[in-house]
């Protein structure tokens, strides 16, 4: 499973990056969605591959004291392929 996030319009890569070297100091590894977009809408979507229920809600208490600079943080939806 995984947990995608998304940083406000607000949020500049300085601030984007602070925030993702926290998270890497807390045992997380959050990298872009879509690594090297140029439409900001896109750019500021994030994910944290490898989350289980526990780290989910860790995640989430981490984040919470960025709570003005994050507009989302939700569970990617399970998928399978078709074969």
């Amino acid at each position: 499973m995984s947990t995608q996030f998304k940083f406000s319009d607000s949020v500049d890569d300085d601030r984007r990056r602070e925030i993702i070297e926290a998270l890497g100091r807390a045992g997380f590894s959050a990298r872009s969605l879509y690594p090297g977009q140029k439409r900001p809408k896109l750019a500021a979507i994030f994910t944290v591959a490898g989350t289980k229920a526990a780290d989910v809600r860790a995640l989430r208490a981490a984040l919470t004291r960025y709570r003005r600079e994050i507009e989302y943080v939700e569970d990617a939806p399970a998928r399978s392929l078709k074969t």
